[in-house]
């Protein structure tokens, strides 16, 4: 995680003959030689890589196959320069489209270059919008660039690109040497976010498509000179660090996601790690192989594509306390960390624990409050808008005790921006059997879905209609304007009410989030 790659300057003499038209508005005057002749441009660059050492994690040097695209500011789109690596020197390929045209240059013209440098964008194509250029694919992965003043001198242009990451990238690697470009493979953590270059403004300008901050960084194989220091391919991982935890002692918990949405999850936690001390210290770390994190079997972190508020909210699979989607799991109060019974929990009489006999009743919620609910000894006050929600702390939050991580309760607006508005909802199950809500995704290209059965709710030592056409509610982590309800969303057959106040001491499934 040291400096990510050996600085390494590549010096090459780089010629193209070209003709060039001078921009001029005045008519030219074919009689006149100077306004004729071709202009014959000779370009000497190099480019230099932004880091001083080396480190396993990712390349350490210019390798064949390297392409940087060359951008002039006062060139019309979609020309521009594209100059490829063969492991020894640089060649040079004007570029108009799909044909080769005028760059425009001529004696004693001044401007600027910008260089793009795309770890896995070789083979792009440039297209343009105006005076804006666009790459045919966008990359969410890091990149290098650079900007270089330069003037037209004797036929020749000259200059050094220094060539920078920008700020805030952070990148992983993970071996493994059957990585195939075909596999869906990617990673997630909740401090990272996606971007890729959206266009290249006329005077240099890089405008970003950046994702939700926790959306999947996908991965990329990289397969290069790394095979030279004896280690394999593997899955190289970009993405933007939040601001907030740069150079700061963090708990990292990250989600890999093998073979799409229904294929294989998998897990691995760091304590008190701390990323990125520079734009060329601490970004670059090697994950350990696939092999060696901890397969996740249960309450997989389904992704809806569902964003809220910047974010995004992964859903479980199931409730916290089920053995399958289908089943209703635990009843929890609010803010109690464990049900009041034992065994079965849709058992009509279930093995009550000591102390809480009288089921979920205000004698049982002792955590908070008196035995009638009219005391509370945490979460109070009066809320007079959402913004100023009440919500629980983890250490009373049931999915997070229970699973750790960043798994939680989720909060209303989740609920009600997430899941109601992003999401499709479908009635499924017949005669009473299995029935509950299907929910996919609003979005193109995500193809998952999470269930949520009608499971009925607890008051006192009844177990209330389950999984009949009442349906049911599920916790929210967010009180209500009443100190002593808090909000909860739930569905029956004639629809989805978001607007749900339950009364603390209710016992209500969860259905864990994470982000």
């Amino acid at each position: 995680m040291e400096g990510m790659i050996m600085k390494k300057i590549i010096s090459a003499a780089l010629a193209a003959l070209v003709l060039f038209t001078a921009c001029n508005k005045q008519p030219v005057d074919v009689s006149s030689p100077e306004e004729t002749t071709p202009v014959q441009i000779t370009f000497h660059l190099t480019a230099t890589h932004p880091d001083g050492t080396t480190t396993k994690a990712v390349k350490n040097g210019w390798e064949s196959g390297d392409v940087i695209f060359v951008f002039f500011n006062n060139v019309a789109a979609p020309k521009y320069l594209k100059m490829s690596y063969d492991g020894t020197v640089w060649t040079m390929t004007e570029m108009n489209g799909a044909t080769t045209g005028s760059l425009g240059l001529v004696e004693d013209a001044t401007g600027t270059m910008r260089a793009i440098y795309l770890p896995f964008g070789n083979d792009a194509t440039v297209s343009a919008d105006g005076d804006t250029f666009k790459f045919s694919t966008t990359y969410y992965s890091y990149y290098l660039t650079a900007t270089l003043d330069y003037t037209v001198t004797g036929g020749t242009v000259s200059g050094n690109f220094d060539m920078q990451i920008p700020e805030g990238y952070v990148q992983f690697f993970i071996d493994k040497a059957d990585a195939d470009p075909s596999d869906v493979i990617e990673l997630r953590n909740k401090n990272l976010t996606p971007q890729g270059i959206a266009s290249i403004a006329a005077d240099g300008t890089i405008t970003h498509t950046t994702s939700a901050t926790g959306a999947p960084l996908p991965g990329y194989v990289y397969d290069k000179e790394i095979k030279a220091t004896g280690e394999s391919k593997g899955y190289l991982f970009s993405g933007i660090l939040a601001a907030a935890v740069r150079n700061v002692s963090t708990d990292y918990h990250f989600t890999l996601v093998a073979d799409g949405w229904d294929g294989n999850y998998y897990k691995k936690s760091y304590s008190g790690k701390t990323f990125y001390r520079g734009v060329s210290e601490g970004r670059a770390l090697k994950l350990p192989a696939i092999g060696s994190w901890t397969p996740i079997t249960e309450y997989k972190p389904i992704d809806l594509g569902i964003d809220v508020r910047g974010k995004r909210v992964y859903w479980a699979e199931k409730n916290l306390g089920a053995a399958t989607e289908k089943n209703a799991g635990d009843y929890y109060a609010w803010g109690e960390i464990e049900p009041y019974y034992t065994g079965n929990p849709q058992a009509e009489t279930p093995a009550w624990k000591t102390g809480k006999e009288s089921g979920y009743s205000w004698a049982s919620y002792t955590r908070y409050t008196d035995d009638n609910g009219s005391t509370f000894k945490k979460y109070l006050g009066y809320i007079d808008s959402y913004t100023d929600a009440i919500t629980l702390e983890l250490m009373d939050d049931a999915a997070n005790v229970l699973l750790g991580g960043d798994w939680r309760i989720p909060n209303m607006y989740e609920a009600m921006e997430g899941l109601k508005s992003q999401g499709n909802w479908g009635l499924e199950g017949e005669n009473y059997v299995d029935l509950g809500h299907r929910i996919s995704s609003r979005h193109a290209g995500y193809a998952a879905s999470i269930f949520l059965p009608w499971q009925g709710y607890r008051t006192g030592t009844t177990l209330n209609h389950p999984f009949e056409h009442q349906g049911g509610s599920f916790w929210c982590s967010t009180r209500s304007n009443q100190v002593s309800m808090a909000h909860s969303f739930g569905f029956s057959l004639g629809g989805v009410d978001w607007s749900s106040y339950t009364y603390r001491n209710t016992g209500l499934p969860i259905r864990p989030v994470t982000d």
